[in-house]
């Protein structure tokens, strides 16, 4: 009967774990959408949970609760730090669940809100059964404080040296002690809120990094006693930590490494996929596919609202083909400080489930036109149908003309970060005085004032700049496309979303025309330096029909930038503020988000033009006929 009862115990040992393997096994198979959507607000998360309904019969939803509750305002250096403010916003578990001996660095409360925000949107996905993701910045750098208590555990330094105002460590996942406080953190976080199956996270950028990588902007570093380790097994390490947390935890847990966000050479990435735990994902292949489909706010914030149906079209074919695929649904730009408004969203998350509840078709480029003109008939109605197609045509070519003419340029890193959208362009700036820089200097992504005063073309510490004309020209595009989606008749069942896109359109527009004339102005600056950023001075007195060769180019870029802010204000004042995203309070404003007095800002900033308006006369001279 003792070696019966042994051998039944052994019986169900085996049974149990091959029921544990077939859960781990199934735990990646089947089609996952894990969606991510910075919403802090309840509400707004309850409506985009109902949204996703509609992908419910297609593949199990997984949506991000990782999202901060507040910026991490702590995190920002006394004297100001443009780099800082990238990492300000990122999520990971120890803002969430702090380990016992880092929480004394970090502030209760906020890490307290932080915790009932995810908890909340955790009770939401519960109440319509789906399941939770945590997506964040891995290993996120901590506070120096921390290192001071605890220096065996000080990795490698990951803040930019050309962006920051003062250094940032992360961790060292060679350090056992590391691995241990990493686990118990995760441990931590799966016990509180189980619905979390899955761990995305986005490393060398921003905020996290891993020792000795070549991708580290200070270059490789890290402590001499792990110097020796490939970056697969590094990787491995910080996985296996993750896991074991969650193993812990009694969960299973499918962790993804960000593919298209994280920084790694090409050896690194090598050999990061050939070292990966079970249930890990890097490299998108036949072992899990892997997909990344979104709307265009990442490349045209601050301004949202538009969707370019025509280059969505072949990512939306190409979703079906494998049962076996994650699915990430990206709605936010700006570190977490944008997210897509809610018909931007609905009608997103609308043209997926179509994808999957058509059955199976041709695909190509004559495959791709039937759908775009099914869908666009279904959207303006019969009268109008062919005209939306138009539009979105001519939406495609110009953001093509611009990936092949400019595609450097970004509303978010020119116009924001840059404060190009705000600022006024003056020959001289050196001649404004600190009343007048008040309210765009400080937000001017640069680490030295003088530079982001006086080098329009400084752009987070390197310099770019646009052809001649091509600005202007992408900008005309862009505005004849607006004006076709203004046009849809009264009975077009979405006119009112595409009144709303035809307005962030023209807005997105004048952003990149400001990106165009402050280039142009600069160029100008650059070629008479010596004169403009010397002393003022009398012009000879012979006749000219010219004057100087930039005089009359520079007034004209003045008269086009005064304009194109008047016209900006009007689309503004006229139904456009809702399609444009600002800081909720002026405490919010930062490199990354304008202030919510946009329009006050752009009213100054024409006031400011028309005081210095004559002060290119002192430094350029002037036709004299």
């Amino acid at each position: 009967m003792k070696r019966f009862r042994q051998f039944f115990i052994v019986i169900l040992i085996v049974l149990s774990w091959g029921d544990g393997q077939a859960e781990a096994a199934r735990q990646d198979t089947g089609r996952v959408f894990i969606v991510n959507a910075p919403v802090n607000d309840p509400e707004g998360f309850r409506t985009l949970v109902k949204q996703l309904e509609v992908l419910r019969p297609f593949g199990r939803i997984q949506v991000n609760v990782s999202t901060l509750a507040d910026k991490g305002f702590h995190e920002i250096p006394e004297q100001g730090s443009a780099w800082h403010e990238y990492a300000s916003g990122n999520p990971t578990p120890f803002k969430f669940f702090p380990d016992a001996r880092l929480a004394p660095f970090i502030p209760a409360d906020f890490v307290k809100k932080n915790r009932e925000l995810l908890l909340l949107k955790v009770k939401i996905l519960r109440e319509h059964g789906m399941e939770a993701s945590f997506i964040g910045y891995e290993p996120n750098f901590m506070p120096a404080a921390f290192f001071d208590a605890f220096p065996q555990l000080m990795g490698p330094r990951v803040d930019h040296p050309r962006r920051s105002t003062q250094k940032e460590f992360a961790p060292c996942v060679h350090q056992p002690e590391t691995r241990a406080l990493l686990a118990g953190m995760m441990e931590q976080l799966l016990k509180a809120a189980p619905e979390i199956v899955s761990f995305s996270f986005k490393t060398n950028d921003a905020g996290a990094g891993i020792c000795w990588s070549d991708w580290l902007y200070t270059g490789p570093n890290g402590p001499a006693a792990c110097q020796r380790l490939g970056m697969g097994e590094r990787m491995a390490s910080l996985l296996q930590a993750y896991q074991e947390g969650a193993s812990r935890a009694g969960r299973k847990l499918s962790i993804y490494i960000d593919d298209a966000s994280s920084n790694f050479s090409g050896s690194e990435r090598t050999d990061i996929e050939s070292h990966l735990p079970d249930n890990c994902y890097f490299l998108s292949n036949a072992k899990r596919a892997q997909v990344n489909i979104g709307g265009t706010l990442g490349s045209l914030y601050p301004v949202t609202g538009v969707l370019n149906l025509v280059s969505l079209l072949p990512q939306l074919q190409a979703l079906p083909d494998n049962p076996d695929k994650t699915i990430f649904i990206t709605l936010r730009a700006a570190y977490d400080r944008g997210v897509e408004r809610p018909d931007v969203s609905a009608l997103l998350i609308g043209l997926i489930a179509d994808q999957f509840r058509k059955p199976a078709s041709a695909k190509g480029p004559e495959a791709e036109f039937r759908q775009l003109r099914e869908t666009c008939d279904l959207w303006a109605g019969a009268r109008s149908g062919g005209l939306l197609l138009k539009a979105f045509v001519a939406l495609d070519e110009a953001m093509a003309y611009k990936a092949a003419t400019f595609p450097r340029v970004h509303s978010l890193y020119w116009g924001v970060t840059e404060r190009l959208i705000t600022r006024p362009l003056v020959i001289a700036p050196q001649r404004l005085s600190a009343q007048e820089e008040a309210y765009f200097l400080p937000f001017v992504f640069n680490v030295y004032d003088d530079e982001a005063r006086m080098d329009y073309m400084d752009i987070h510490g390197g310099r770019q700049t646009v052809p001649p004309g091509a600005a202007e020209n992408y900008a005309n595009r862009i505005s004849r496309a607006a004006d076709l989606f203004g046009q849809l008749d009264e009975a077009a069942p979405q006119k009112a979303f595409f009144r709303r896109m035809s307005l962030s359109l023209k807005m997105h527009a004048s952003i990149i025309r400001s990106c165009g004339n402050f280039a142009a102005a600069q160029a100008i600056r650059d070629r008479n330096a010596a004169i403009v950023n010397g002393a003022v001075r009398r012009h000879d007195k012979e006749s000219s029909w010219t004057g100087h060769p930039d005089f009359i180019s520079f007034n004209n870029i003045m008269r086009n930038e005064l304009d194109n802010t008047m016209a900006l204000i009007s689309l503004l004042e006229n139904g456009g503020a809702q399609q444009v995203i600002v800081a909720r309070q002026p405490l919010y404003e930062d490199r990354f988000l304008l202030g919510p007095d946009l329009v006050a800002q752009l009213r100054k900033k024409r006031k400011i033009m028309l005081d210095h308006w004559r002060d290119v006369e002192e430094y350029l001279a002037s036709p004299l006929k």
